[in-house]
This record gives structure tokens, C-alpha cells and sequence, in this order.
């Protein structure tokens, strides 16, 4: 038998029997969630506030404890290392016989109320447990956070309300219906306007946005130029933009009677450089098939 109180994000749920901490922690797992884990001085006093007291012995497991007594104490679960300015009572943590790794909240109406204690762990107290309230559809689009009577969906970009199931328009479309001034090869270039298509998955509802004309030179705020190339000894040499800017692509070929070295295309990139070294025409000292005799 045990007794429950709630709060509109986690629950707390405690028994009405004593156990050491392994069973009391075995019996929250089994039960709710685990054994409570406090995560500052407000839910301390929040929790303390929940549970009665207890007038032959009013003491109560909490999850936190260590292994070895020069190891730090630490909650379950989280790992978190927080201990408040007046967690403990007078004179604890005093680790008596080097055998108390395991930690009890006092609830009495002394003066130490809602203060704790390190004590045998094989002692019994009563269990104090927690549940979560967060689920798989607690938030259609963002992640669920629990807090003291209340529990918080924290949005992905894109998504606003209390469920995260709301749509917003992303920044980036707004962008594409501007025009967008740009400097190109020395010249100004304006572009009225992208042609955007906008897709909107039911399933992820979620808006995206996709730019089907948008030069490269957006995004550079002069144009990039490779150093010039030159035609080689006993070849030719064609480039798709005669001033060798970004991204332009020249080709080389090779007189008869010649074979090039190297690749016959290199292309300008983004950095100033030429995507390979320039090659070369060597001649073909092969003698024609015609030409051997046996």
C-alpha cells in the first residue's frame, strides 16, 4: 500500500512502509519512475511539503549517494552533483563509522524539516518516488521538459505553441522574396526575384523552402578569379568564361602528332585556384604501325 501526491508535472508518490535504499529504490523503479531526484532548493521544499510526518520515524529515502567515502555525492539518474547552501543538517554529512553512503530527508517540525542526513544505507526509511509526465506526444515538434507543476515543450526552429504544433514561415523565405543586389565580375546585377517552391509535408508539418535560380554569386561579395591560363606550346586552350572567374572550366587540347600531360580540364574554384596544374603537349616519337616492317 503506499500514498500518492501530484503536481501538474512530475508526481511524487512515497510509501507507507520502510526499506533500506536498494529495496526503496527498486520498488520506485517498479513502481513509477525511480527514487525522487531533486534538482534545486525550490523542489526540495516542494517535495518536503508533500509528505507527512512521520511521528515514530520521520525520515525518508532520497536519491542521492556514493559509492566510497571520498567520492562526491551524486543523484541517480541525472548524475547531478547540486546540494543547496543548507541541504544538510547540522554537523552532516558526518560519514559515522565510514559506513553512511546513502541520504535521508528529515520532515518533522523540528527546525531540521526538509534538511538531510547521510545514513546506513541498509537502515530503513520510507521511499520518496517520482513519475514523469512527459510522453512521446506530449510535443508534436520539440522536446518535453518537466518542471515543478508544470511540464514545457521546447520548440525545433520552425515550430511555436504549447504543443510545439503550430508552423512558422522560415526566415529564409522571407529572404527569397526580397531583391538581392549583387556585385558580378565588376558589374552590379540586381535579381528581381527567385522562383521559390514551397512544399508542406502533412505528415512532418513542417515548411520548407527551396530556390530553384540562385547564382553563386550570392554569396560572394565580388567575383572570384583564377590566375589567367595560357595556351601551351603546340596546343589550344577554350574556357567557358574568357575573364576565368569562379567556376569557369577550360579545356585543352593538343595539336596532331602531340599527346597532352596532365588533365585536359581544370576549373576555377571558390578559394582563386585552378582545380589541377596546367598541362602540357609532348610529342609522339611512336613510329606508325604502317611504317614497321618485320
Amino acid at each position: 500500500i503506499f500514498l500518492v501526491e501530484t503536481a501538474l508535472g512530475w508526481t511524487y508518490h512515497f510509501s507507507d512502509r520502510t526499506m533500506n535504499w536498494t529495496v526503496a529504490r527498486q520498488w520506485c523503479q517498479a513502481n513509477f519512475k525511480d527514487m525522487v531526484v531533486i534538482q534545486n532548493q525550490r523542489e526540495n521544499d516542494y517535495v518536503v511539503s508533500l509528505l507527512p510526518n512521520r511521528t515514530k520515524s520521520p525520515y525518508y529515502w532520497i536519491g542521492i549517494t556514493k559509492n566510497h567515502k571520498n567520492e562526491t555525492w551524486t543523484w541517480i539518474g541525472n548524475n547531478s552533483t547540486w546540494i543547496g547552501e543548507h541541504s544538510w543538517a547540522p554537523n552532516e554529512p558526518n560519514n559515522n563509522h565510514s559506513t553512511e553512503f546513502c541520504v535521508e530527508i528529515y520532515v518533522n517540525y523540528k527546525s531540521n524539516r526538509g534538511q538531510w542526513n547521510d545514513e546506513k544505507c541498509g537502515n530503513k526509511k520510507y521511499a520518496v518516488c517520482y513519475k514523469a509526465q512527459c510522453h512521446a506526444a506530449s510535443c508534436e515538434r520539440g522536446r518535453c521538459q518537466e518542471t515543478i507543476k508544470n511540464t514545457t515543450c521546447l520548440c525545433e526552429p520552425g515550430f511555436s505553441g504549447d504543443r510545439c504544433q503550430n508552423v512558422t514561415i522560415c526566415f529564409l523565405c522571407f529572404l527569397c522574396q526580397i531583391k538581392v543586389h549583387i556585385q558580378n565580375t565588376g558589374r552590379n546585377a540586381s535579381i528581381s526575384m527567385f522562383k521559390i517552391i514551397l512544399l508542406f509535408s502533412k505528415r512532418e508539418r513542417y515548411l520548407r523552402c527551396y530556390i530553384t535560380e540562385l547564382p553563386f554569386n550570392l554569396f560572394v561579395s565580388s567575383a572570384v578569379e583564377c590566375p589567367p591560363l595560357s595556351r601551351p606550346d603546340n596546343g589550344h586552350l577554350s574556357c567557358s568564361d574568357k575573364l576565368q572567374i569562379f567556376n569557369t572550366t577550360c579545356q585543352f587540347t593538343c595539336e596532331p602528332g602531340f599527346l597532352i600531360t596532365g588533365s585536359s580540364t581544370v576549373t576555377c574554384g571558390s578559394s582563386g585556384g585552378w582545380s589541377g596544374p596546367m598541362p602540357s603537349c609532348k610529342s609522339n616519337n611512336k613510329i606508325p604501325s604502317s611504317d614497321v616492317y618485320a
